[in-house]
């Protein structure tokens, strides 16, 4: 038998003296611990005593001289509907009885019809009853209460009876009015996209078939406006005697995750073809630089040598004079391919270092007369860079002199290299006549320096302005 756990408060209300007192006689054989035994004779009156001592039961008169009826039971229900209700009527009516029990009471006796046996189990059992009861009550607020909090739209499948049940995300997320909401199986699948349909209901059915816990699916949903959204759905089965008989769910609207995904995929797509472009642009620019510079200086320098031999083997009084111009034509045309060969393919950086690249590179460049040009690269963590981030910034440089050199009529430039734990910063400034990046098309070089960052996941700032030179800052991550 259920023991009390600790002494009883019991609140009798009863407008008869003697089925008080015959209750009073049994509540005594019962052997139960009681604290205090309360008594009230009008409704009014017991409302007040409960609400002040908050007893831990109450046994209840139907009949009362200010409240007759279940009209009596649903009064005090209203006030205390923690406290534990046994009816304790005179009426012998099941219609009664079932009606209070299921307002919320406990029990319901017979007077004249129990005793102390029947009165003990009434008591404990009602106790433990409302114990129970009052659980699954705040169980339900917390899952509400949840249900509220979260986004997702709950859904409850009860795969018996083919109904679906929905929490307020049905409305306010895919914008159905309450009344257009059908609880049926049918209407669920209706609005998964047809494409999507057969994909999720035979995965459902799979997951059924092998006894799994849960699925979990993305796909699309259509809202009350005919349109579709993307979300992300999951189930989770609930079994009894290990055969499936309902699934929970909540589906999430990640139409806007889809949307920045497919823009970003589109983004990198736009990027790699720039690069691409930009690569084959690069290509015909150097093709072009290449052959002008063989057409129109090491050619020239070469048919001028060539003419002198010509002229040597037939003019032997001037023969030693034009092969010694020879001599120096030829001189000339060989440094002009070491030059030109020392910018297309860059010096082995890792063994000289990038530094040593940088000074060589700027010292072999054809310069402005009056421009003079620095490199602050003290930094010994500089040399410690991967050989493929080495040419990655050899090659911007590069670009970045020329452009001063073409365009910016600068009298100084300065290159610096720092490293921090996290990037490696390129600042290359110079003093020159400066342009409106807002407004100045980019050109091959600058576009050739973005595609580089790109691919290195940098970040590329230029600071400019008419008249006030040009600061280029780039960090690449490590």
């Amino acid at each position: 038998m259920i023991s009390s756990p600790h002494p009883l408060q019991i609140l009798v209300i009863e407008d008869n003296p003697s089925d008080y007192f015959l209750f009073t006689e049994y509540l005594r054989l019962t052997k139960l611990p009681v604290k205090s035994l309360l008594h009230a004779d009008r409704l009014n009156d017991a409302i007040l005593i409960a609400q002040q001592v908050n007893p831990d039961l109450i046994f209840l008169d139907l009949t009362l001289p200010d409240s007759e009826g279940i009209h009596t039971f649903t009064r005090l229900h209203e006030q205390v509907s923690h406290i534990s209700i046994i009816v304790l009527s005179g009426l012998d009516d099941t219609q009664i009885a079932l009606s209070t029990i299921v307002e919320g009471a406990q029990d319901y006796l017979v007077k004249g019809e129990y005793d102390e046996k029947v009165l003990v189990k009434a008591i404990q059992y009602s106790i433990e009853r409302k114990k129970i009861l009052q659980k699954v009550v705040e169980n339900f607020e917390r899952y509400n209460t949840l249900i509220k909090a979260t986004s997702d739209t709950i859904w409850d499948w009860d795969l018996r009876e083919e109904e679906v049940l929905w929490n307020e995300g049905i409305t306010s997320v895919f914008g159905y009015n309450p009344a257009d909401v059908r609880n049926t199986t049918a209407w669920h699948h209706q609005n998964i996209h047809p494409d999507d349909r057969d994909r999720v209901l035979t995965k459902i059915a799979q997951c059924l078939a092998d006894g799994t816990g849960q699925w979990q699916e993305e796909y699309r949903y259509r809202s009350a406006q005919g349109s579709y959204k993307f979300v992300y759905d999951r189930g989770y089965v609930l079994k009894m005697d290990n055969k499936p008989y309902r699934m929970i769910g909540a589906m999430l609207d990640i139409t806007e995750r889809k949307k920045k995904q497919e823009e970003q995929v589109r983004n990198q797509i736009e990027t790699q073809k720039l690069i691409t472009q930009i690569t084959i642009q690069t290509q015909e620019q150097e093709r072009r630089e290449i052959g002008l510079e063989l057409h129109d200086n090491i050619n020239q320098i070469l048919a001028t040598a060539k003419l002198c031999v010509d002229m040597a083997i037939n003019e032997e009084d001037i023969r030693k004079e034009l092969l010694y111009k020879s001599y120096d034509n030829i001189s000339k045309a060989i440094n002009e391919i070491r030059s030109l060969s020392k910018n297309l393919v860059p010096p082995s950086l890792g063994d000289i270092g990038l530094k040593e690249a940088l000074l060589e590179m700027i010292e072999n460049m054809t310069m402005s007369p009056g421009l003079k040009c620095r490199i602050k690269a003290n930094d010994p963590h500089i040399e410690s860079l991967s050989n493929n981030k080495k040419l990655i910034i050899y090659r911007i440089v590069q670009e970045q002199v020329n452009n001063i050199v073409k365009h910016a009529r600068a009298t100084e430039a300065e290159i610096e290299l720092k490293n921090n734990s996290h990037n490696t910063t390129l600042i290359i400034k110079d003093n020159g006549i400066g342009f409106d990046p807002k407004k100045k098309g980019k050109g091959i070089g600058l576009h050739n320096i973005t595609s580089r960052v790109e691919m290195q996941n940098g970040e590329m700032e230029i600071i400019s302005k008419p008249g006030d030179g040009c600061i280029l800052k780039i960090t690449i991550p490590l």
